[in-house]
């Protein structure tokens, strides 16, 4: 009877235990998350002022064939960097979303579990930084934000 009651106790224990690992798992998923849902929204912008810089390099393609002019090159320029740094941004946010593996968390061990996550947190953090930086430096080429 004592040892019955022994490996119920401890059964419980180890449910316990794996539950709380497993709530910090979700927690640590959702937290990646909040992330993503910061910027997945300014996909939309990024796309906007894609085709807005596209557009100005466009035209000032356009009037360097004209007239050369220094600072219309310079201008080109400056719009092929800022376009460059908005594909950037919009491929490393649609491969992270293409490699997370969400369904394959569930089926890690906890500590394999937690070091994914981790390293997962590390990539959205650059791809949020990557995609902030992007949008400052288009909206201040367009005039969106001087």
């Amino acid at each position: 009877m004592k040892n019955l009651l022994l490996i119920s106790s401890l059964s419980v224990l180890l449910v316990t235990c794996g539950g709380e690992d497993r709530t910090l798992i979700d927690k640590m998923e959702q937290e990646l998350f909040v992330v993503h849902d910061e910027i997945m929204p300014k996909m939309e912008k990024l796309v906007e002022l894609q085709e807005t810089v596209s557009q100005e390099i466009a035209e000032a393609d356009s009037l360097l064939k004209l007239k050369p002019n220094a600072e219309l090159g310079k201008r080109k320029l400056e719009g092929l960097a800022v376009s460059e740094k908005l594909r950037d941004a919009d491929k490393g946010m649609m491969d992270w979303m293409h490699e997370y593996k969400g369904d394959t968390l569930k089926t890690l061990k906890v500590e394999a579990a937690l070091g994914y996550l981790n390293a997962e947190k590390i990539k959205i953090n650059a791809v949020r930084d990557k995609m902030l930086e992007a949008l400052t430096q288009a909206e201040k080429f367009t005039g969106e934000n001087p």
